[in-house]
């Protein structure tokens, strides 16, 4: 299982992308992970739990302001990057 695992920013920026679209019920080449994920649809409940999502993903310790703090799928695949290379 964790051969599947990756550091690359452009494959966790993917997974993020997938995430979303699930919760806003789009296709994922439908998101773009410039803009906010506010302005995508995703609501706080939804935020919650991507943050869960993420932390069972790549075993972080992730702080639900995380979407707040970093409002987009790049700016969140950008600080995931940084956390999973201190993790590991």
């Amino acid at each position: 299982m964790f051969a599947t695992i990756t550091t690359h920013s452009a494959t966790t920026e993917d997974w993020l992308i997938e995430r979303v679209a699930d919760y806003t019920d789009r296709a994922p080449h439908q998101v773009d992970p410039t803009i906010p994920l506010a302005e995508l649809g995703m609501d706080s409940v939804s935020a919650v739990a991507l943050c869960g999502e993420i932390e069972d993903r790549w075993l972080l310790d992730i702080d639900p302001t995380l979407v707040f703090e970093y409002p987009t799928i790049a700016a969140i695949a950008t600080y995931l990057t940084a956390e999973i290379a201190v993790a590991a």
